[in-house]
């Protein structure tokens, strides 16, 4: 074994493995939205460059996330919320699949806009649990 072994796309994957284990469910949500996001904003730019294949790889990913995030939706705990966040992946997916078929960048724009939103709101959830002040002031303490 030499120096540096452990490193590299195996070591990487290790940690990305254990990031996501010992991340809090908000913390999962987020990491789902970057890498929606990231494949997004890569379908979009395979779109202006007229590649194909490409496009059709990172929006499936794309897709693939979206699925993942519309499978999570616990309907017994936020029944309201867990519907608006049904129709607005399913509205995602649909946009998704016009950008895929019409090779449209702007329907791109439309999804990558629509999951920074998401991803913020989640972020500011993130940041209120993190906070004391604001779990005191939830919790009804002062």
């Amino acid at each position: 074994m030499g120096y540096g072994s452990g490193y590299g796309k195996k070591g990487l994957g290790r940690y990305q493995d254990m990031k996501v284990q010992t991340a809090s469910p908000a913390q999962i949500m987020i990491m789902l939205y970057d890498g929606a996001i990231r494949f997004s904003l890569q379908a979009k730019k395979k779109i202006e460059a007229k590649d194909f294949e490409g496009k059709g790889v990172f929006i499936s990913k794309t897709q693939a996330i979206i699925d993942e995030l519309m499978n999570s939706l616990d309907f017994n705990i936020a029944p309201e919320l867990c519907t608006n966040l049904q129709q607005l992946y399913i509205y995602i997916n649909e946009r998704l699949t016009h950008a895929n078929i019409k090779m449209e960048a702007e329907a791109m724009n439309e999804v990558i806009e629509l999951l920074n939103t998401l991803r913020d709101g989640w972020k500011q959830a993130l940041a209120s649990e993190q906070d004391p002040t604001v779990k005191k002031l939830n919790d009804g303490e002062s």
